[in-house]
C-alpha cells in the first residue's frame, strides 16, 4: 500500500472504512450527528459554488414505514410508471425479484434517512459529491449508511415531493439511510486502480 503523510491518515481511514450497511438497530440517531452530517454536506465542491442541494430529513418511524412500503409498491404497479417506464424489463424483473425477497427492505429497517435534492437536473452530480461527504462523515461519527438507489424513483414521484414540502422542479438526487450497525463487519476487496494513461 502507498504510504501516505500522517496528516492525511484520518481521512483515508474514514474512506477505506467506509461500507454500505443493510442492517440497523432501531435506536434513533441524534439530531447534532445529522446535523453534522448536513453540515459535511454542503461543504462537497459544487460547479462554479452553485451548491444546487436540498435536504429532507426523515427520522418518524411511522413515515419510515409508509416510505418503505410505497417506494417497493412502485415497482409492481403495471405498466409501470414515472421513471420506472423506462427501466428495460429486464432490470424491472430483476429488481422485483429482489423486491420479493421477505429478507430485503428497501431502506433496511434504518432510523434515520436523508433524501438529497437537487435544485435543478444540473446540480445532481454535484449533489452526489455532497453524498459522498455525507457517508464519510457517518463513518467518522461510528454510524452505518447505505446509498438506497432503489428507493429515487419514489421520492421524485410528484406527489411525495408535494407531502414533503419539496419544490416539483427540484430532482432528486439520492436517499442514504443511517444508523447504528447491527451488520457483522467483514473485509472488503477493492480491484485496484485501473489507469488507462499515465503521460
Amino acid at each position: 500500500m502507498t504510504t501516505v503523510p500522517a496528516l492525511l491518515t484520518p481521512t483515508l481511514a474514514a474512506i477505506h472504512e467506509r461500507h454500505s450497511v443493510r442492517s440497523y438497530a432501531d435506536t434513533p440517531v441524534d439530531r447534532h450527528s445529522i446535523e453534522i452530517l448536513l453540515d459535511a454536506a454542503v461543504w462537497a465542491p459544487s460547479a462554479m459554488n452553485s451548491q444546487p442541494w436540498a435536504f429532507v430529513v426523515i427520522q418518524d418511524p411511522d413515515l419510515l414505514a409508509r416510505c418503505e412500503h410505497e417506494a417497493n409498491a412502485g415497482y409492481f404497479v403495471d405498466p409501470p410508471t414515472g421513471e420506472l417506464a423506462t427501466y428495460p424489463s429486464e432490470t424491472l424483473d430483476g429488481i422485483r425479484a429482489l423486491l420479493r425477497s421477505p429478507d430485503f427492505d428497501i431502506l433496511h429497517g434504518a432510523p434515520a434517512l436523508i433524501v438529497i435534492y437537487a435544485t435543478d437536473g444540473s446540480g445532481v452530480n454535484d449533489c452526489y459529491l455532497a453524498a459522498e461527504n455525507i457517508l464519510l462523515a457517518a463513518t467518522t461519527l461510528g454510524l452505518g449508511s447505505c446509498p438506497i438507489g432503489f428507493a429515487r424513483p419514489y421520492f421524485e414521484q410528484p406527489e411525495v415531493k408535494a407531502e414533503l414540502g419539496v419544490p416539483a422542479e427540484f430532482v432528486c438526487a439520492l436517499p442514504i439511510v443511517l444508523g447504528e450497525s447491527t451488520q457483522a463487519s467483514s473485509p472488503h476487496v477493492h480491484t485496484p486502480p485501473h489507469v488507462l494513461a499515465w503521460r
